[in-house]
């Protein structure tokens, strides 16, 4: 259950990080709006390793 929250918080964050960074025109606005890309990223990569076990990777 938790697992789609933060897929769809994940997707809402790269939806704006994206969408910001298309539409910005001043450099800090852009570099914050990467660092929301970078944020969903990092949200994905600790759902999908605490979904995967590392034994079961092995």
């Amino acid at each position: 259950m938790m697992l789609e929250y933060e897929l769809v918080l994940s997707a809402y964050l790269l939806s704006i990080g994206i969408y910001g960074l298309i539409t910005s025109r001043n450099m800090v606005r852009a570099v914050m709006c990467l660092e929301h890309i970078l944020n969903a990223v990092n949200i994905n990569f600790v759902t999908f390793s605490d979904l995967f076990d590392s034994r079961q990777l092995k």
